[in-house]
């Protein structure tokens, strides 16, 4: 008798216990935890923001460091634009972009002065996204944001801003970072004025250095 109530005791507990059992899947056993995807995906976003930015050269950073542009803002331009297609021996272009503004730098440099003046006048007759057709001197508005193109030797840059751009701090800034003072050709307008012109202009009367 006493050996019959202890087979059916022990049948008891083995059910209860299999009931209490919880069944794990590889899967499960597999899958990362809440904390660890969590740190995952912090880490790959932060990756993603600051990548464009670790790209690019030492001058840019300069650049924007010395605009006091956010490091995650920046993002490459990565569409050839017209002045690609002069085979530029060097191009870096890049935007900032935050609430107020946006600031976009392009640089393209090329084998020599004739290359780069050539192309300059060739980008005039394909001005900006609607491809406007500018003779040298002409006022117009050409576009609703600030901008300066300039030429210098072999080199092309092109800066433009949703507010004001003061040229004067501009072209100072590219001087202390080595493109020097002189500028063959600018096109310049400022937000909601006509464009402007200038030929060998010198805002800032300090020795040249080597190009970037």
């Amino acid at each position: 008798m006493k050996l019959l109530f202890f087979l059916f005791f022990l049948l008891g507990v083995i059910a209860c216990s299999s009931k209490s059992e919880k069944v794990v899947t590889l899967d499960e056993l597999n899958a990362p935890s809440e904390k660890y995807q969590e740190e995952a995906n912090s880490i790959s976003q932060k990756q993603i923001e600051i990548y464009d930015y670790d790209s690019l050269s030492l001058f840019s950073k300069r650049l924007i460091d010395t605009l006091e542009i956010t490091k995650k803002s920046i993002r490459r331009i990565k569409t050839a634009l017209f002045p690609d297609r002069f085979n530029p021996i060097k191009s870096e272009k890049w935007v900032g972009v935050y609430k107020k503004d946006s600031f976009v730098y392009q640089h393209w440099k090329y084998s020599d002065s004739v290359v780069a003046e050539n192309t300059f006048y060739n980008y005039l007759d394909n001005f900006g996204t609607k491809k406007i057709a500018l003779k040298f001197g002409d006022k117009y508005r050409i576009s609703p944001n600030a901008f300066v193109l300039l030429l210098q030797d072999r080199s092309m840059i092109s800066v433009e801003s949703r507010i004001r751009i003061d040229l004067k701090r501009m072209t100072a800034i590219l001087d202390t970072m080595g493109f020097g003072s002189q500028w063959k050709l600018v096109l310049f307008q400022q937000q909601g004025k006509k464009s402007e012109w200038f030929e060998k202009l010198n805002l800032n009367k300090k020795n040249e250095s080597s190009k970037p």
